[in-house]
């Protein structure tokens, strides 16, 4: 398989946020400015297809002037900057809903006090909390409590590095411990599991850990995310299939390349 370089276009990327935007029919409010800002929202795109994949009906919330608003960065309420909402329905005409949210910061499992800014989120609740004892200043720190958490995905335009990937299991630790927990029992859950996605590729040395890691928890590494993510993933029923949820671990072995 040819390697290609981490640090993509971004034309490149540019691209793939148009067809993004032109899927769902909505205008992209003109904000990023870093390569990296390009890699969350295609690797967001890629968890808002995942849901389709799985059944979910999406809609866009919260346009801002008539656009869809990134947040881009950890800082800024909630309530400024669109989402979208993923509905299945069963048979009775309801069904689950959970809210698939860009740097949304997020309560720790252990101490209330403490939070952390995952790339993507997604929650049970559209209802942001918000609280004036953060920071400093009189500034008003938005968050999604620790009880409206289901999954989270970090996005980082990098090369897989051993400090990375353990970083991460610790970030998952904190908050959703469930996920590295060693137990038989496991809840019953089609949503994705804890994931890392990066756009270099992996080595010897770090395709190692992610099979010790995907081995024993409920989480996701992907690398190599410089092509079109879609693509790269294999978003058909046999892919996503092979994806880690919340449900069981992952079986990717077929789905990435490995050599």
């Amino acid at each position: 398989m040819k390697r290609t370089t981490p640090f993509k276009a971004p034309l490149d990327f540019e691209k793939e946020l148009v067809d993004f935007s032109n899927k769902y029919r909505i205008l992209l409010a003109e904000h990023a400015k870093r390569i990296s800002d390009y890699f969350e929202m295609t690797c967001y795109d890629f968890v808002i297809r995942y849901y389709e994949k799985k059944g979910y009906e999406l809609k866009v919330q919260n346009l801002q002037g008539g656009k869809f608003k990134f947040k881009c960065s950890p800082t800024g309420l909630l309530k400024n900057f669109s989402y979208f909402k993923a509905t299945k329905k069963n048979n009775h005409g309801d069904g689950k809903v959970v809210y698939i949210y860009h740097n949304a910061t997020v309560q720790s499992a252990f101490d209330e006090k403490v939070f952390t800014t995952p790339d993507i989120v997604i929650s049970n609740s559209n209802t942001p909390a918000e609280t004036k004892d953060y920071y400093t200043t009189k500034r008003i720190l938005s968050y999604i409590p620790q009880e409206s958490l289901v999954t989270f995905c970090e996005a980082k335009h990098l090369t897989p590095f051993p400090e990375l990937m353990v970083s991460f299991i610790g970030t998952v630790h904190e908050l959703k411990p469930d996920c590295v927990n060693d137990h038989e029992e496991h809840i019953d859950s089609e949503h994705i599991a804890p994931s890392l996605m990066m756009s270099g590729t992996f080595g010897k040395p770090t395709r190692r850990i992610r099979h010790s890691f995907e081995k024993r928890y409920y989480v996701n590494f992907f690398d190599n995310l410089f092509e079109d993510i879609t693509v790269k993933l294999s978003l058909s029923k046999r892919g996503i299939e092979q994806i880690a949820t919340l449900g069981k671990k992952s079986n990717k072995t077929l789905l990435l390349e490995d050599s």
